[in-house]
């Protein structure tokens, strides 16, 4: 099977994994019993531990971190942290649609840049144009009538935290498989190490978090429904095979095709499995976006191709 194949077919697979676990998130979210701004810490608590253990258990009880590992890993914790508070109050005061804006361009852009300074260049004038229709694809799939502000300032505010928490998030990781990736290899021999740093550390700060700010009400915070116990344990080991496969697919594919495929589908997927299971309805707008998103990424994709082609054409 070639190469470029078998690339693809593992962001295919990434890109299943994690609508599942958006999914599974979102059942988690409406069946927690808890107060609503509550679930979002205990889903990082409990999910960032999840991954960690069981992360740690496939790298057959190995943890062997390195310096950069050690410090990319904490530093990512922080900014994991920083998304997931950023995403919580920008849902809170704000449009979903600037807000789901945000994010995607965070998570696409900075990796990308990241990336073209480590002379990742090829058919980068192809990919920018592609980025932009994404993003603005994205925003017309998101837009509903009546949205509103309840608090302007605080929201962007949420939403540059949001965009660098998702963007930095993902340039870590690219940078960590760039700087301990033997010659030999495909993907960094610590990949389990970044991991379980990153999401225990991100556990361990948001149990404190939620500790100072809910002493009283910490254990029944956690306390879970029969219903919302099994969505949020298999949120919890879906979450580890996305991520799992996101760092281990970062060696073999171009960074910039692979955040944007990983950010794009995902929404686009959730949105139509919305559409089919809580039969939310699309407005033309909304259908105009998806046909659009579609057709961005196929630009995105064979941004190789077309830039190559124009070069021989001006040649």
């Amino acid at each position: 099977m070639p190469p470029e194949l078998i690339n693809y077919l593992l962001i295919a697979l990434m890109i299943v994994v994690s609508t599942t676990q958006s999914i599974l998130t979102r059942f988690y979210s409406t069946s927690y019993p808890g107060r609503a701004e509550l679930s979002a810490p205990v889903f990082t608590i409990v999910s960032g531990f999840t991954l960690a253990f069981v992360t740690f258990c496939l790298g057959l009880f190995r943890f062997e971190a390195t310096a950069p590992t050690f410090y990319l890993g904490i530093a990512n914790a922080l900014v994991l942290v920083l998304y997931n508070t950023s995403m919580l109050r920008a849902s809170a005061t704000g449009p979903y649609s600037i807000t789901i804006v945000f994010m995607i361009a965070g998570g696409i852009i900075i990796p990308s840049a990241v990336s073209f300074c480590f002379g990742d260049t090829e058919g980068y004038w192809v990919k920018i144009i592609a980025i932009v229709a994404v993003l603005v694809s994205v925003y017309l799939i998101s837009r509903k009538a009546g949205e509103s502000y309840t608090d302007k300032k605080k929201f962007f505010l949420s939403c540059i935290g949001l965009a660098l928490g998702n963007g930095i998030y993902g340039s870590i990781l690219d940078v960590h498989q760039r700087l301990t990736t033997p010659a030999d290899m495909v993907s960094s021999p610590e990949r389990e190490e970044i991991l379980i740093l990153t999401y225990a550390g991100a556990a361990l700060i948001s149990a404190l978090i939620l500790l100072a700010r809910e002493k009283k009400e910490f254990l029944g915070a956690m306390k879970q429904s029969k219903t919302s116990l099994v969505f949020l344990l298999t949120a919890s080991v879906i979450i580890t095979a996305a991520v799992n496969l996101v760092v281990y697919t970062l060696g073999m594919v171009d960074t910039t095709i692979l955040f944007t495929f990983d950010n794009s589908c995902v929404f686009l997927l959730s949105v139509l499995f919305s559409c089919l299971v809580f039969k939310e309805k699309l407005t033309r707008t909304n259908v105009i976006g998806c046909i659009s998103l579609c057709a961005s990424l196929i630009v995105m994709s064979l941004s190789p191709v077309i830039a190559s082609f124009f070069e021989n054409l001006f040649a």
